[in-house]
């Protein structure tokens, strides 16, 4: 009889962590595990008894939750209660955290609840030792990844004029959304035109910035991010933090070039994309300063250089990467049968 899994997800906004949760679930892990998936409100002090072998939490850390999360442990005492920490990460620290040594100790309660904390990346992992709220015998260095034989369908690219960049996500702070708008004033229409696709609550923001800026359309959220990406010479990834950065990967995998700064999750996927490119389609453009200059000097290179998007081996690394992630995986749920 196949293991019970229950994921509890306390997000439903979490677009890329929902889809990746979903990808796993239907994986050719399903084989070995019964994978299920919840939505539940852990700010809701409740003893839910799960019928499961492992539990996986899917949430934000927060003062509020660590309640809800005492009770689910005394609730659920026998059965292993894995967390996957999506939401944190070296840069969020710096641009939102006013209080560090709270927030430390919040994170340090919080994940002794746990019999492991999963790391979505390396660059996270080592960020949590450091910071001394987990050993390294208590981190899971999973990663993370998706199915992405979609993306991988999407021909190559052919570089246009003007040149089409795309960008997209939930329209917040995290994405720095609002400093490419303000690199794009530095470009008419004739030389680059940008895409903005997505929701949340900076649209209104974001709107009034691109107001007078006929090279900038924001549309909405889309279904399908492969056609979107179809549509486009680069993508632009101006996050201010990102503890992985799906939308690389799947940037990657469609083989469009990628253009981010080397922080969180996305310095990993930097040096993959390093050992996988193939002479001058180098596939990314670094960010080198976080700001409306460094992100107008990143796009300025790529408009003004000889090779655009990514070769055959970065993209198929992108699979290979989520084979990689379903073994550790397995390896983990596997400890705890």
């Amino acid at each position: 009889m196949r293991p019970k899994v229950i994921h509890l997800i306390d997000d439903t906004k979490l677009g890329g962590v929902n889809l990746a949760l979903e990808s796993l679930a239907t994986s050719r892990l399903k084989q070995h595990f019964d994978f299920k998936l919840l939505h539940i409100q852990l700010t809701q002090l409740k003893q839910s008894r799960y019928n499961a072998d492992i539990i996986v939490i899917h949430a934000a850390m927060s003062w509020r939750k660590i309640p809800a999360l005492l009770a689910l442990k005394l609730a659920n005492s026998s059965t292993p209660l894995l967390y996957q920490e999506h939401h944190y990460c070296r840069e969020f620290v710096r641009h939102s955290v006013a209080h560090p040594y709270r927030f430390k100790l919040m994170l340090k309660l919080g994940y002794a609840l746990m019999d492991k904390v999963i790391a979505v990346s390396h660059q996270q992992a080592d960020w949590l030792v450091e910071l001394g709220v987990l050993t390294e015998d208590k981190v899971a260095r999973v990663g993370q990844a998706k199915e992405v034989e979609h993306f991988m369908a999407v021909a190559a690219v052919e570089a246009h004029s003007p040149l089409r960049l795309v960008a997209y996500g939930r329209l917040a702070k995290q994405k720095g959304f609002d400093l490419l708008i303000q690199a794009m004033a530095s470009f008419s229409e004739q030389e680059v035109t940008l895409t903005i696709a997505g929701d949340g609550e900076d649209k209104d923001k974001l709107q009034l910035l691109a107001q007078m800026m006929p090279q900038v359309t924001l549309i909405g959220e889309v279904d399908d991010v492969p056609a979107l990406l179809n549509t486009a010479d680069a993508v632009v990834i101006p996050s201010r933090w990102e503890p992985f950065g799906l939308t690389c990967m799947e940037s990657i995998a469609a083989g469009r070039h990628v253009i981010l700064p080397e922080i969180d999750g996305l310095a990993d996927q930097i040096t993959e994309l390093r050992q996988h490119q193939q002479g001058q389609f180098h596939g990314y453009e670094v960010i080198e300063s976080l700001s409306v200059d460094g992100i107008r000097q990143a796009i300025t290179r790529v408009k003004n250089g000889n090779c655009i998007g990514g070769c055959g081996e970065q993209r198929q690394a992108t699979q290979y990467a989520w084979q990689k992630m379903l073994a550790r995986w397995q390896q983990l749920l596997e400890q705890y049968r």
